[in-house]
């Protein structure tokens, strides 16, 4: 039997003055994992944007977003039996502010970090991630 799950892959960013801060996880066990969004199954019958709420809470402890990005290019692929649609996303933390939200990380969080655009261009590493990060960063330069 063929099965297609999806998942949202969400990359949480902050104004801190005028530029953007983006907020990085590792899952645990730390060794295994790159750094990079918050990633989260969706449910059966789930809206992608409960979805997305309800992960960015879970891993982070963030629950107010000002606005919620639809990058609308999911990416597909295939392993056997199964396929997997990954759907981007990203959500601008509320309230702009000097210092970055204070994150409340959940239990399957090893690791994270604020970091402005070239440190998590350099440090994420999955290309598609790295592309979402470009999209994000022109939209703010327009």
């Amino acid at each position: 039997m063929w099965t297609l799950d999806h998942r949202v892959r969400v990359f949480v960013f902050q104004f801190v003055g005028r530029e953007p801060r983006y907020l990085l996880l590792r899952q645990k066990p730390r060794a295994e994992w790159p750094l990079g969004p918050v990633i989260g199954t969706v449910a059966v019958d789930e809206h992608l944007d409960d979805a997305v709420y309800r992960e960015v809470a879970a891993e982070t402890g963030l629950r107010r977003a000002e606005q919620l990005v639809d990058l609308s290019e999911p990416s597909k692929e295939l392993f056997g039996d199964t396929g997997l649609v990954e759907w981007p996303f990203a959500f601008h933390v509320a309230g702009g502010t000097d210092r970055p939200a204070e994150v409340q990380p959940g239990p399957m969080v090893g690791e994270w970090a604020w970091m402005g655009f070239e440190e998590a261009f350099q440090r994420v590493e999955a290309r598609r991630d790295r592309d979402v990060l470009i999209r994000l960063q022109l939209r703010f330069a327009a």
